[in-house]
């Protein structure tokens, strides 16, 4: 189920994450950093993860464990202060369920 999950994202990358434009990406496995129409390559070791970077600087990171039978998913998001970055950690940890295809 997680590789179908991660084939998922892979097939069909979000436009959208919780109202936020998705500006990028990052395949780590692939070794290729996408943003906008423009590809280059990720000079890192290939690893099964996923970054989705949102316009207006939040990321979106989805890796399965290597020890468990679960998804990780990495939240980060910019904000004028403290609290608008958690209200917008708070957004995008609620469209996680849909993004990965699961139901709560």
């Amino acid at each position: 189920r997680m590789g179908g999950i991660m084939d998922a994202l892979r097939a069909e990358p979000p436009e959208e994450i919780a109202g936020t434009k998705t500006a990028g990406r990052s395949d780590y496995r692939e070794s290729v950093r996408t943003d906008g129409g423009t590809s280059s390559p990720i000079a890192l070791p290939k690893s099964n993860v996923l970054e989705f970077r949102l316009a207006g600087g939040g990321k979106v990171i989805v890796r399965p464990s290597g020890t468990e039978p679960k998804i990780k998913v990495y939240l980060s998001a910019r904000g004028s202060s403290k609290e608008e970055s958690l209200a917008e950690v708070d957004k995008l940890r609620t469209a996680v369920p849909s993004l990965l295809g699961i139901q709560k």
